[in-house]
């Protein structure tokens, strides 16, 4: 990883994230561009609870910007991080400044009735359009173990999403734990015969469809040997089960059954959602 792109504002949330992309940045080594949108109807300011000026520019949302990043990081880490102050909406500018990144950090927006978290519209348009993995990061900030979490499903993007996974237990010395969602089938209206299935057969498929995952990934670095979960359930459910107390889940954009053209799946997108930790959403490859 080489660049990560943080949106950022003076909300709770958004600090949150630039916090946590700023501790990524120094796992991986990597750069960080702090990006803060800004219009004449959308001001930002150094100094809290100021007047609206009509004469509000860019000078002023450089300032805001350079106060916002100075005052959530300090002096020192706040000097190792670009920033950009764009005129324009949020989600596009966020989107555009991730052209050539690896990573784009987003902090959650909103409250939901379901686990208590719903990503807003910023997020949201990230995770559909943005060019390059997006990160997701919770507010506030759940307590973790040394856990990442990441789902495998036989597609080449989950595929993608364990390499990732792996590297992230490697930088943070952290347990992976790699899962997998199965379920017998429904034959026409009906819900499957116990007794008309072996179901020790769907369990070992799945467990072979997860050493085959590993068996292509570079497992060396990592503090012990990936931890295997594999449970009968739906896939988001399993995640969001395991997502539990860990401090990162990661997941593809798409599994299979996904339609053609279609950038987020409806498993990538429940457990952007409802996770109770960041999550990093991984893209098919380009």
């Amino acid at each position: 990883m080489e660049r990560i792109v943080v949106g950022t504002d003076e909300s709770e949330g958004a600090g949150g994230a630039l916090t946590w992309a700023a501790e990524e940045a120094e796992r991986h080594g990597a750069a960080l561009v702090a990006v803060l949108a800004w219009g004449f109807l959308d001001q930002h300011r150094a100094t809290p609870d100021t007047d609206f000026d009509r004469e509000y520019g860019e000078t002023d949302a450089a300032a805001a910007l350079d106060a916002i990043v100075e005052r959530v990081l300090g002096p020192d880490r706040a000097a190792k991080v670009t920033r950009q102050a764009v005129n324009g909406l949020a989600p596009q500018a966020l989107v555009a400044a991730a052209a050539d990144a690896d990573l784009l950090v987003v902090g959650a927006r909103g409250l939901g009735v379901v686990r208590g978290a719903l990503v807003g519209s910023v997020s949201q348009h990230c995770l559909h359009h943005a060019p390059c993995a997006v990160a997701v990061v919770r507010e506030p900030a759940a307590s973790s173990s040394a856990r990442v979490v990441v789902g495998v499903d036989g597609s080449e993007t989950a595929r993608r999403a364990l390499a990732w996974a792996l590297d992230e237990g490697r930088s943070r010395q952290a347990e992976v734990e790699v899962v997998n969602a199965w379920h017998p089938p429904y034959v026409g209206a009906y819900p499957y015969d116990p007794a008309a299935l072996d179901l020790d057969l769907f369990e070992q498929g799945a467990q072979d469809l997860v050493a085959e995952a590993l068996a292509g990934q570079d497992l060396t670095g990592l503090p012990s040997p990936p931890k295997v979960t594999v449970v009968s359930d739906t896939a988001a459910q399993a995640i969001l089960t395991a997502a539990d107390g860990a401090e990162l889940v990661v997941i593809g954009s798409r599994g299979r059954g996904g339609f053609v053209g279609l950038l987020l799946g409806s498993v990538s997108q429940q457990v952007a959602h409802h996770a109770p930790c960041p999550v990093i959403v991984v893209p098919a490859a380009p």
